[in-house]
């Protein structure tokens, strides 16, 4: 059951029941939340982790890890595992080394910046739990803001570097609308 559950919320971008899936699945609560569209919160999940798959499939990879600032031997950018427990075992070493501006699991939640959001930062390499906190993350962005301003806001406060994200989201966006509404 958990593998099924799992499917839904990494269904591929291209060839399988599109944003019908993503409208009965923890997206559909989680974009809720957040006050988007489901797509809107997929596509990030594709910005932040997406990757060609062995089905030749374009999806996010749940088990992500980027280290912005590395430090105690630990190199900066992104590590890939094939497991949720060697992802929770690698982000275990990280930060019992003091390793902290590290982004985690599916939609990259930034652990300097919002590991008050769970009480085990570990917790973040779950894929529903992540898929919550980042909802949340850009429920608190969007109060006041346009949705191309929260999506910006969900990666980066910096105007420039913001809107580019937002172009590149919107970009996944456009695909899913038009490939699957």
């Amino acid at each position: 059951m958990r593998r099924f559950l799992l499917l839904l919320m990494v269904f591929p971008l291209y060839g399988y029941a599109g944003s019908a899936v993503l409208k009965q699945s923890l997206w559909a609560k989680a974009s809720q939340l957040a006050g988007v569209h489901p797509n809107t919160l997929y596509g990030i999940a594709l910005q932040e982790t997406g990757m060609r798959w062995h089905d030749r499939t374009f999806r996010p990879w749940p088990w992500t890890i980027y280290v912005n600032k590395g430090g105690a031997g630990i190199k900066s950018g992104p590590y890939r595992y094939p497991t949720k427990e060697a992802a929770v075992k690698a982000l275990t070493v990280m930060l019992d080394q003091g390793v902290t501006n590290i982004d985690v699991g599916l939609m990259q939640v930034n652990l300097r910046w919002n590991g008050h959001r769970v009480r085990d930062k570990k917790l973040l390499i779950d894929p529903s739990v992540n898929i919550m906190v980042a909802a949340g993350i850009l429920k608190d962005v969007h109060v006041g803001n346009g949705l191309r301003q929260a999506v910006a806001r969900y990666h980066s406060f910096n105007a420039g570097r913001g809107a580019a994200y937002s172009t590149k989201v919107k970009r996944y966006e456009t695909i899913l609308d038009e490939k699957f509404e």
